[in-house]
């Protein structure tokens, strides 16, 4: 491990020892993507505004009112669209509880027997980490992430919700990259995460990272990840920003690629479509 990531980690690990919570706070995991889909937005009201300077421009004639209108309008839809779609797909996708109802079935179908060693690549505020670490009760869960990006993304917030949820004890939270995991080879039952890979821009990158999963999972280890299906529904709800994310059969050419068996699917249904992929080591 570097020695940038060497000094980020102890940082991280002082947060566990200072974190204090007041007996009404509530566990906060932040707002998935939120900025990008609040950039949207603004934009979109930005177009609005356009659209409708161009509108009243046509009562007195003025001569860039048709301009105004060709550019406002189509920008005001797309941003305003865009914008709006993120909040059903928070409310009906995103909320931390959807998860926890599936990494609960996803335990139960695997045999999960709760004393497992598993580590959450890019862990962010804590959601999958402490869903795990409650099904874990004699095991441990570490979290990495480089903790950057997405909003409220802090080791201090994760161990903050750790602690609100009762699982502080089974956690650990350090700063680690998914391209260079920094544990041995053989350290991990599991590895789990959670809608992460499709962040990873370059092919070559999504390859390296399942590789490095693949190495520090034990023999006979599983590796479970969420993503998010780019399909029609996709398409119909983010309009140009569903290049973000995938197919399905995208995923499963890539697992296989990186040298995992044993692949199983289990998609799920909802505003915007997701499947789970189960693989062995």
């Amino acid at each position: 491990m570097s020695g940038k990531a060497v000094l980020n980690s102890k940082k991280v690990r002082k947060h566990s020892k200072s974190v204090k919570v007041k007996n009404s706070e509530k566990p906060n995991y932040g707002y998935v993507a939120l900025k990008p889909f609040l950039g949207m937005a603004i934009v979109g009201i930005i177009g609005l505004i356009v659209a409708l300077v161009g509108l009243a421009g046509l009562f007195i004639h003025w001569s860039l009112s048709w301009v105004l209108l060709l550019v406002g309008i189509p920008v005001a839809f797309v941003g305003l669209y865009i914008g709006a779609s993120y909040i059903p797909m928070h409310y009906l996708l995103l909320k931390p509880r959807n998860y926890s109802q599936l990494w609960n079935q996803v335990a139960k179908n695997e045999g999960v027997k709760g004393n497992e060693h598993l580590l959450d690549a890019g862990c962010g505020t804590g959601s999958v980490s402490i869903n795990w670490a409650k099904i874990l009760n004699k095991g441990k869960v570490v979290g990495i992430d480089i903790y950057e990006g997405m909003s409220g993304n802090s080791p201090t917030q994760a161990y903050r919700n750790a602690e609100l949820e009762g699982v502080i004890s089974r956690v650990e939270f350090k700063h680690g990259n998914i391209l260079e995991i920094p544990y041995p080879d053989n350290t991990f039952d599991i590895v789990t995460a959670g809608s992460v890979l499709h962040e990873l821009h370059k092919e070559e990158d999504k390859i390296k990272a399942l590789k490095e999963i693949k190495r520090v999972l034990k023999p006979s280890g599983k590796f479970i990840t969420v993503e998010l299906l780019r399909d029609a529904r996709m398409s119909l709800a983010m309009l140009f920003f569903a290049l973000v994310w995938k197919p399905k059969q995208y995923w499963i050419n890539l697992l296989k690629k990186a040298g995992f068996k044993n692949l199983k699917i289990e998609e799920g249904k909802r505003y915007i479509n997701y499947a789970t992929y189960i693989v062995q080591k």
